[in-house]
């Protein structure tokens, strides 16, 4: 389940048996962001509970202010996360999530790898998928790696989150996510883990997507006849040099809690 490789990447295998769709990996790397977050040091206490304690204070309170800015920047960075799954020409093969002052001196590498296989078919309708079961089984693998939570038991001072996407985009423009094309992560000055999503061929088998009626995201065009015979194949057609890396606008800050 880990292993480390000749990059220094320690890699935590995680094996799913749940169909993973576009909105609930989507969903997933939100939940990892702000476990990362609060982890790291970066919010005071859990994301949860910052949400419920901005209810039962002031609006005008410091830290229901810094929580609204936080949420505000995550519902962001997760709405334009989520329409890039869908955006026809654009397949993600990697999300990245760093912490440090510039992307180019991080304190953490997270690289997420994500499953062609799943995400680039059009058989599984996300109204029966829930994110659920890949959280959990995400969160059991990063717990049972050893490395993984003493990395996480490092303070760290408060410093910048940013979130990246590794992706072979035909479009001209890229509007949220910014063409960093020279980017090489500098793997020698961070920990750093690469968490590699797998499905069990079983998941299909216990799946009865392809019974059901279509529904389609609004911003998702096909142009396929018979879509639940075909999966999407640029991912496995392009070659590793097609693929670019791409930074958020918008960069993840957290905030200490003000007595």
């Amino acid at each position: 389940m880990f292993s480390r490789d000749r990059k220094g990447e320690m890699e935590i295998d995680v094996m799913l048996d749940e169909p993973l769709t576009s909105d609930s990996c989507t969903k997933v790397v939100m939940e990892l962001i702000k476990y990362i977050l609060y982890q790291k040091q970066q919010i005071p206490f859990t994301y949860e509970a910052l949400a419920q304690f901005q209810t039962s204070v002031k609006t005008t309170d410091r830290n229901a202010v810094s929580f609204r800015a936080l949420s505000g920047t995550l519902k962001t960075v997760s709405d334009h996360l989520s329409s890039q799954f869908f955006l026809k020409g654009c397949d993600i093969k990697e999300v990245a999530i760093i912490l440090g002052a510039t992307i180019l001196s991080p304190k953490l590498y997270i690289g997420i790898d994500l499953p062609s296989y799943v995400l680039n078919s059009k058989q599984h309708k996300e109204y029966q998928h829930s994110s659920r079961k890949p959280l959990l089984k995400l969160m059991r693998s990063m717990l049972e790696c050893d490395e993984f939570q003493e990395a996480m038991n490092v303070p760290l001072n408060m410093t910048n989150m940013f979130v990246m996407l590794r992706k072979n985009d035909s479009n001209s423009v890229s509007d949220f996510f910014l063409p960093k094309p020279q980017y090489v992560p500098p793997m020698q000055t961070a920990s750093c883990f690469r968490i590699k999503l797998c499905q069990s061929d079983q998941a299909d088998m216990r799946c009865n997507c392809r019974t059901l009626v279509k529904v389609y995201h609004d911003s998702c065009k096909t142009y396929l006849e018979n879509e639940d015979d075909v999966q999407y194949t640029q991912y496995n057609s392009a070659t590793q040099s097609s693929y670019r890396w791409y930074q958020s606008k918008q960069i993840i800050k957290g905030f200490k809690f003000s007595s």
